[in-house]
């Protein structure tokens, strides 16, 4: 803004003619300052401003009055000084001045709190001792340029720190360089936070690359059922891509017959009930249309104690069960290899009456030359039924034998239990082991597969016989039904006269591959424990009075 003197001339006119151009003595530089510091070069430049004005101003009147202005500036420049002075001094930041041999010549409150120095420990003493050798800053200010960049500076502490520097040089009113002026902000904080940030970075890519080299699916669920995440492998296992998997809701990978329990064992929409995790097997239906069984290991997601959908951990268990049914099938020939005496006996002694009534009819054909009617009919339906009885106990054997599928119907468990004694009892009886049933008064119905359960029977009942052996004694067989978790069950509770189970191996004895027999393989009950928990059961085990006790419990219906 130009004000006109009283002859007409311009102050800023009068400024520039005065004595070959007017220019106050400048008392401090000006210099752009990271942060809050670029408030402090406004407030500099607008007292400059304001000294400039003041002194043209004092020039004009100068001419028109006899009043001493060149006082009255020179009151208003110390002022001014004072007032900057005192704002460097009570900056945040570090604000330090050093000659040009590098001693230092003034330090703010900002540097005592930064370096932990107070002024009379620092005040003439090299700008070394703040820990800074390299580079060169003060042969670059010598030849007037700025330097800027990040340093690693010294405190009182002996404690080393990065610190983000601006150094200017300090120049006087005839524009020669009188020292360093410069500025330091720490940046401790800010290193320890990229830090945490690349850490965190370099987690979240091990984790991801991690979750995605997994042999097992990963997948999780919101709280509305929605899959919002999945791993490679899991896209492996079902055959469809990520962006078909993503945003879908999950019932559309479980096969239909698989839902009900999927859902229950999940609880989607009340996990707050569940705690730790659930682990169960399904049914996922592929891409190209396949059922595959899977083991799901379910885990409620939570954040802020609320609950904010499911993890699950998926298993494709395709070749663990062929190797299962593999386990099952060469347990069965161990039991077939074990039970061959039985069998030769049962089928001996039909043979038996076979050949006597065959040899009969023979004599009497050729002592009599002929043989009455009723007679030979009464010999032939004998040797129709021993006949009969052979092939029936031959197909319960192949049954027993075969690697059929494990389809379960519905069942009479009296009918199984009597089918699978057949294969033992004759054993039972020529070692003085008595056999009793107790079953219920009325037949008890369950779901399961008879093949599977006639195995688990027969081996209870072979471990009942071999730990009464070499004494005599009695094995018996009950049957009962309770009502439990709103259904009923069927209990099968078989009983021996023997030694009882030692208490150190109670805890081992469903263990795969455990056995105490010399020639044992340690698989029949760790295979009857997995064949009943399939059939939704549990098998248990407990000493009693004179003996031991194994029960099988199974779902009615």
């Amino acid at each position: 803004m130009s004000e006109e003197s009283p002859h007409g001339t311009s102050s800023k006119k009068l400024l520039t003619e005065h004595k070959g151009g007017f220019k106050p003595p400048l008392l401090l530089p000006v210099i752009t300052l990271a942060g809050s510091q670029a408030n402090l070069t406004t407030k500099v430049n607008q007292c400059l401003n304001l000294l400039r004005s003041l002194a043209g101003l004092g020039y004009i009147m100068t001419k028109s009055m006899s009043l001493d202005w060149e006082k009255v500036i020179l009151g208003f420049k110390r002022t001014t000084r004072q007032f900057l002075e005192d704002i460097v001094e009570n900056i945040s930041e570090s604000f330090i001045v050093t000659d040009l041999r590098g001693k230092i010549m003034f330090f703010n409150k900002g540097s005592e709190k930064l370096f932990l120095y107070s002024p009379e420990e620092v005040i003439g003493r090299h700008i070394a001792m703040l820990g800074v050798i390299q580079p060169n800053v003060l042969a670059e200010i010598r030849e007037g340029k700025t330097f800027r960049g990040e340093l690693l500076m010294l405190r009182k502490s002996g404690e080393r720190f990065p610190a983000f520097v601006i150094n200017v040089p300090l120049r006087g009113e005839d524009g020669r360089t009188m020292g360093m002026m410069g500025t330091a902000r720490d940046l401790t904080k800010e290193k320890e936070k990229e830090e945490a940030e690349q850490e965190i970075s370099r987690l979240k890519e091990f984790n991801d690359n991690l979750i995605a080299s997994l042999n097992d699916g990963i997948q999780i669920i919101d709280e509305l059922g929605y899959i919002t995440y999945i791993n490679k492998r899991f896209e492996e296992i079902i055959g469809y891509g990520g962006e078909e998997i993503i945003g879908k809701y999950y019932g559309v990978f479980v096969a239909k017959e698989a839902f009900e329990r999927f859902a229950k064992e999940m609880s989607i929409g009340d996990n707050e009930e569940r705690k730790g995790k659930n682990v169960f097997e399904s049914t996922f239906v592929t891409k190209d249309n396949r059922k595959i069984p899977v083991l799901v290991s379910s885990s409620s997601l939570h954040e802020d104690r609320s609950n904010k959908g499911t993890i699950n951990v998926i298993t494709d268990i395709t070749e663990i069960n062929i190797l299962k049914e593999e386990l099952f099938q060469s347990e069965k020939m161990t039991l077939l290899g074990k039970l061959a005496g039985e069998i030769a006996h049962e089928i001996n002694n039909p043979l038996g009456g076979l050949i006597i009534a065959t040899q009969m009819l023979i004599e009497d054909i050729d002592k009599k030359g002929r043989i009455q009617k009723k007679a030979l009919l009464k010999e032939l339906k004998e040797m129709e039924n021993d006949a009969s009885r052979c092939r029936r106990f031959i197909g319960k054997v192949l049954n027993f034998a075969k690697m059929i599928p494990e389809e379960k119907t519905m069942l009479n468990i009296h009918n199984m239990i009597e089918d699978a004694l057949l294969l033992v009892q004759r054993q039972a009886r020529l070692e003085n082991i008595h056999i009793k049933r107790y079953f219920f008064d009325k037949d008890i119905y369950i779901t399961g597969n008879t093949n599977n359960l006639q195995q688990v029977v027969i081996n209870i009942v072979n471990n009942a016989r071999e730990a009464i052996l070499p004494d005599h004694g009695e094995i018996t067989l009950k049957t009962y039904v309770k009502d439990g978790d709103r259904k009923k069950w069927a209990y099968i509770e078989i009983n021996d006269t023997g030694k009882g189970i030692p208490r150190d191996i109670m805890d081992r004895i469903f263990d795969s591959f455990f056995t105490t027999k010399p020639n044992g393989t340690g698989l029949g009950l760790s295979v009857s424990k997995r064949i009943i928990e399939e059939h939704g059961g549990k098998l248990m085990v407990r000493n009693i009075p004179g003996g031991a006790s194994l029960t099988i419990s199974l779902p009615c219906g």
